[in-house]
């Protein structure tokens, strides 16, 4: 199980007092420094003063990573708003099924885009000729250098 580890749950112990339990011998920062072997950090999980706490599983949690990539050259990525176009289309290590949670682009001056929040600020004032439907701003990942963080479920 992982612990989140502060500052402040860490005791400094000896090197002779590690196999003891911890905060067993503690070096007291008041007094002045003697001779002798040499000091080791230990961390200390928090202890659950209330003892209603919940330890922590995060086994479940998404896989998430932010990628930058050259131009797909896959004009798919201009079909229309649904959201689920990064689950079919985004392939990264070795699979689909990765959402993209927030993006940017890479404008042919070289300027990066803002950031832009899949669902939320992504609509692009352009649409597509022809269908005369709406599109996202990842429509732009056919034919642009971009970056983005992207989350699927663990493998």
């Amino acid at each position: 199980m992982h612990h989140a580890r502060t500052l402040a749950s860490l005791t400094l112990v000896t090197l002779a007092a590690v196999a003891l339990p911890a905060g067993a011998q503690t070096i007291n920062p008041c007094r002045p420094p003697h001779p002798g072997p040499p000091v080791a950090v230990v961390a200390t999980p928090p202890a659950c003063p209330t003892g209603d706490c919940v330890a922590h599983d995060l086994s479940t949690q998404d896989e998430c990573a932010m990628f930058e990539r050259a131009a797909t050259g896959d004009a798919r990525w201009a079909a229309g708003i649904s959201r689920g176009v990064d689950r079919a289309l985004f392939q990264e290590r070795g699979s689909a099924g990765w959402t993209v949670s927030a993006y940017r682009i890479r404008w042919s001056n070289g300027a990066w885009s803002g950031w832009y929040v899949a669902g939320v600020n992504d609509l692009d004032a352009k649409y597509n000729p022809g269908a005369n439907t709406m599109r996202r701003m990842w429509s732009y990942f056919a034919d642009h250098e971009h970056q983005a963080l992207a989350c699927r479920p663990r493998q």
